[in-house]
């Protein structure tokens, strides 16, 4: 099946003011001190390396300068930071919704909130009648797909109240954040801490094809990592470039299927150090969403680095392998592509996230 090139996001950080409640609101958990860290925790044993970029792969295509722990601790304006008024993380269901949707919505919201050890809820269901819109004709079909500059301004912008660290739109409608594009799979607006995001080119039903355990279980693995790849950007967390890890950056849908749902030991540093999660504590969190949720090989891999993390791991210990790469392709089997969905390499605005056609 071919896979083509995958648009995870197209994350603007636009020129926008930050809101100015930070002096008045002392952070979340200001006592993380990394360097008192058990040096176990960020230790590399079960992690890859980052090779050579091949051809076409995001680090080949799209040169960033590399970011450091010190680099991030040290970067200004100083990344979003939870604080004890606003540390929540709002998932907001917006669109077209079914019984699927709203299991999905309700493990997002799981999955968000033992990752990233914050509190995540779900908003009411918004419909989205009156967001700009088109219609495009794919391989004789059509549907409706939703700008997402309207959706941010008019619908997620005014939803980032007091009490919220970030509003993250999702919707299983189809995006596009201008005419000139095909689609994107998502758009933020980072200083304001907004983003909306569309799943619904990881399922079959987008595609027509049969729903099955199989493209399910597929399409949840992708878009569990779309999300905290994508809300990790929101924390100030650059491409990952040192090892393989769920903020590598991606230009292909086998590109997005090699990296790991983890975070590399760098990135969990950052983190660590920025909302002030336990390690231990949200390993096993994780570890008790995988079970919960079929997902073995994700949990057989918790239980390593666990044994890591308290020092009672063993010495064959293996790295991590992806858990998508192996499964189905969810797009349809065609030759012909989309071409134009990602914009030309000259566009003035900072791309800090994946971008490109799917097919």
């Amino acid at each position: 099946m071919q896979t083509g090139i995958l648009a995870i996001g197209l994350l603007v950080a636009l020129a926008l003011p930050r809101q100015v409640d930070d002096d008045a609101d002392p952070l979340l958990n200001p006592q993380a001190d990394v360097a008192r860290d058990p040096p176990a925790y960020y230790s590399d044993a079960l992690f890859r390396k980052m090779g050579e970029p091949q051809p076409g792969d995001w680090m080949a295509a799209h040169p960033e300068p590399a970011q450091s722990f010190a680099d991030y601790v040290r970067s200004q304006p100083q990344p979003n930071r939870p604080r004890k008024v606003r540390h929540w993380i709002v998932l907001q269901p917006l669109g077209t919704m079914t019984p699927e949707t709203r299991d999905r919505m309700e493990t997002f919201r799981a999955f968000l909130a033992a990752y990233y050890a914050l509190p995540v809820r779900t908003g009411g269901w918004i419909p989205m009648a009156n967001v700009k819109s088109r219609e495009r004709d794919l391989y004789g079909r059509t549907f409706r797909q939703y700008l997402t500059g309207d959706i941010l301004q008019n619908m997620l912008l005014p939803r980032v109240k007091i009490g919220t660290f970030a509003v993250l739109g999702v919707t299983m409608d189809d995006l596009y954040p201008e005419e000139s594009w095909n689609y994107v799979f998502g758009q933020a607006w980072l200083a304001h801490r907004a983003g909306v995001f569309s799943l619904v080119r990881f399922y079959p039903e987008f595609w027509g094809d049969e729903r099955t355990d199989a493209a399910e279980r597929l399409g949840l693995a992708r878009s569990l990592q779309t999300l905290v790849h994508e809300v990790g950007h929101m924390f100030g967390v650059h491409h990952c470039q040192t090892h393989k890890c769920v903020m590598n950056g991606c230009n292909s849908l086998r590109e997005s299927d090699a990296r790991p749902i983890h975070l590399c030991p760098e990135c969990l540093r950052k983190f660590r150090w920025n909302i002030g999660f336990d390690v231990v504590a949200r390993y096993e969190a994780l570890q008790a969403f995988y079970e919960s949720h079929a997902m073995k090989v994700e949990a057989e891999w918790i239980k390593k680095r666990l044994r890591e993390c308290r020092g009672t791991a063993g010495g064959d210990e293996k790295p991590a392998e992806p858990s998508t790469g192996k499964g189905p392709s969810l797009a349809p089997t065609s030759s012909a592509g989309e071409p134009g969905g990602g914009p030309p390499a000259s566009r003035p605005e900072k791309i800090v996230a994946e971008n490109g056609p799917l097919r």
